[in-house]
């Protein structure tokens, strides 16, 4: 008997996917063309052998210290349903000269960080962190500082002030993001690692809405 959680997501799944219509596939000659920049909300898209389904299409914008000068740099987040395991996905893409798209790994919370010297971090050390482009370890892996900007992000019409920290590892094979949110009038924290996804490797299925 499988649990009542199991239950609601095979049966999400199963909604999911009928929602997918003939008409709506793309072409083999047209796939060729297309990528992640083409998958809109309620599109399609395999990746290493799972299909995801594009629940939500949302995006930051990078903006001055102050929040209050957008630069019109953006990159966009994939909220992706991924129909064989029920897992929620996030992808980003954004075109700095050529195509970049990363794919979520884990989350995490100030608990699992760590300084150089194996002490616990949280976010009043962060502004230290950036200027002294320290080290952040998480079980035992080194993330490198590699940037930090305020943007806004665009949830629909809300817009939502978050200032993202930007770590890497020595080989740069693996990220780690810290954002701070602060729209709420209090500080929140988001603490993710995430690949590089090559983009050839997206093949669309259907562009979905946009």
């Amino acid at each position: 008997m499988l649990d009542i959680a199991t239950q609601k997501s095979f049966q999400e799944r199963l909604r999911t996917i009928r929602t997918l219509k003939k008409d709506h596939l793309v072409s083999g000659q047209k796939k060729a063309l297309l990528s992640i920049k083409d998958a809109g909300s309620q599109s399609f898209f395999e990746y290493s052998g799972n299909t995801y389904f594009v629940k939500n299409l949302n995006k930051y914008e990078e903006t001055s210290d102050d929040f209050k000068i957008k630069k019109g740099y953006f990159i966009y987040e994939l909220t992706c349903l991924c129909l064989e395991t029920g897992q929620i996905i996030y992808f980003e893409w954004e075109f700095d000269d050529e195509l970049e798209v990363s794919m979520t790994l884990e989350r995490f919370s100030f608990r699992n960080l760590k300084d150089d010297a194996g002490e616990g971090i949280d976010e009043d050390d962060l502004d230290q962190i950036a200027d002294g482009k320290d080290v952040i370890v998480i079980n035992g892996e080194k993330f490198w500082y590699e940037d930090d900007w305020p943007s806004v992000y665009y949830r629909g019409t809300k817009q939502e002030k978050v200032y993202m920290y930007e770590f890497e590892n020595e080989s740069r094979t693996k990220f780690l993001t810290i954002e701070e949110w602060s729209g709420s009038g209090k500080e929140e924290y988001q603490i993710y690692t995430s690949i590089p996804v090559h983009p050839d490797s997206i093949n669309i299925i259907s562009k979905g809405d946009f």
